[in-house]
């Protein structure tokens, strides 16, 4: 998880409990109890015996898939054309990528960035291998970026962008393979068993103390092939800013990047590269925020920086709000629901 470790990180939120648990954004339940454990094999989890953790990661496990050597993480169906709006990290899209250091969005109906490879998502049956199938993934748009990052040094506050996955599905081939124009006429038909992904209040924010269901596809795909999923305490900003100390202390990179509370929050747990731009997820299978980075040093206590959802719904709303009426309307239907 360094700068390029969320490449590497695979986890994806806090934990769901439970069918129950799955309401309207029900702060007066109490959530199921579930004790933090280091990073596993999904695989393991769903044919394990912890009922309450194999719920939750059935709940949000349909929402996160491959983006190249990273992940992504679908945060809503809500839009105009119940299409996949997703969240990933932008040091895995690689920000050379981008033809401009602001803000910007993409016209997919006249305008075709997409492409198949290394795209995937888990199969609308919920078959815990991710098979053959590539998936069509279209940018749709990134936020200002400092002139002198680098895709190893973006700040957490800049790590992250949005794009759509429509309905569009090819077997795995010839590199390159690249999809039509963003289909609008077909609703995304995804593993969402409890319509996480449509629900009136699709993400929520951190509870300190509060256990985290994270999830991401590592680059080590030996040991994990099928993605991966980790479970760590939601630590307080106090916490948080005190590891910054214990960070620097052991000589991890990430002790020299001051914590933002505005923008990140940590979750105690281990993460891997190509976990970044997977998702943190609430016990009710609400998104948290997306993995951008961690410690990686031995003797370094072990954190996931999680970019919260509220970050990234203020920066949406900010510029959406600064795009002319005709902007507005090219944009609104693939963001319509979360704005």
């Amino acid at each position: 998880m360094k700068s390029n470790f969320l490449t590497h990180l695979i986890v994806v939120g806090l934990f769901a409990f439970g069918q129950s648990c799955l309401v309207e954004n029900d702060n007066s339940s109490t959530p199921t109890i579930i004790n933090p454990q280091g990073l596993s094999k999904i695989e393991e989890v769903l044919n394990g015996d912890d009922q309450n953790l194999i719920d939750l990661l059935n709940i949000v496990r349909g929402s996160v898939g491959k983006r190249g050597r990273g992940s992504k993480t679908i945060w809503s169906r809500k839009n105009n054309y119940s299409l996949g709006l997703y969240i990933s990290a932008n040091h895995i899209y690689n920000i050379s990528g981008w033809n401009y250091r602001n803000a910007e969005f993409f016209d997919l109906p006249n305008k075709n960035l997409g492409i198949f490879e290394t795209s995937q998502v888990p199969p609308v049956d919920g078959s815990i291998e991710l098979g053959n199938k590539l998936i069509a993934d279209f940018p749709l748009m990134h936020f200002n970026i400092s002139p002198s990052a680098t895709n190893s040094t973006l700040l957490p506050s800049e790590d992250f962008y949005l794009g759509i996955v429509d309905n569009q599905r090819v077997e795995k081939g010839p590199f390159p393979q690249y999809p039509d124009l963003v289909n609008t006429n077909v609703p995304l038909k995804m593993y969402d068993p409890y319509n996480r992904t449509k629900l009136v209040q699709t993400w929520n924010t951190p509870i300190e103390g509060e256990i985290a269901m994270l999830v991401g596809y590592p680059q080590d795909e030996k040991n994990y092939p099928n993605g991966a999923v980790a479970t760590g305490k939601i630590l307080s900003d106090e916490k948080a800013k005190a590891i910054i100390d214990e960070l620097k202390a052991a000589g991890d990179s990430e002790g020299d990047i001051p914590y933002n509370s505005s923008v990140e929050f940590f979750v105690q747990a281990q993460g891997l590269a190509g976990m970044s731009g997977g998702g943190a997820f609430i016990s009710s299978g609400q998104l948290l925020g997306i993995m951008v980075r961690a410690s990686d040093k031995e003797k370094a206590p072990k954190i996931i920086r999680i970019v919260r959802i509220t970050h990234i719904k203020s920066k949406l709303s900010d510029f959406y709000n600064g795009l002319s009426q005709t902007e507005k309307n090219k944009l609104i239907p693939f963001i319509n629901g979360e704005i």
